[in-house]
């Protein structure tokens, strides 16, 4: 019974956890001497997957701990993670280079740019929650609910 749409929001609230656990990940690590935070770039992927998709009910599958597990990710570098589906390798997290703002201890990771991310990660996740609750009232409603 469940929709494209509601498949698409699935992987974006899925996205958008793995997202705030490598944010979160990143402010643990504040204090750690030569850390590089990460980040997951799980936006363009969905935007890829929406526009490829060939959806539908027969060949839907539970989503992955990821927006779009089955997509086929280029690797540029051997570093690389073969896709954003595979939680075992860190959450999906790439490795961002920062060349700012390092300090002393090398760590890179910028407070106000964490928490500015995080801040809109939840804005995000809590427009999406929105989303799929509307989507099951209205189904609720053409079953007959009142």
């Amino acid at each position: 019974m469940i929709d494209r749409t509601m498949s698409i929001l699935s992987q974006a609230l899925d996205g958008l956890t793995a997202q705030q656990t490598v944010i979160s990940s990143n402010l643990a690590n504040i204090d750690t001497p030569n850390y590089t935070p990460q980040s997951v770039d799980f936006q363009t992927a969905l935007q890829n997957e929406i526009a490829s998709s060939t959806w539908s009910p027969a060949n839907q599958t539970a989503p992955a701990l990821a927006p779009a597990a089955d997509v086929a990710m280029e690797a540029t570098d051997p570093r690389h993670f073969s896709s954003l589906g595979n939680m075992a390798d860190a959450s999906g997290a790439t490795t961002t280079a920062v060349t700012e703002n390092t300090r002393n201890d090398q760590n890179k990771v910028d407070l106000e740019t964490e928490m500015t991310a995080l801040s809109e990660t939840q804005i995000n996740y809590e427009a999406d929650s929105r989303l799929i609750t509307s989507k099951f009232a209205q189904l609720y409603d053409v079953l007959g609910g009142h």
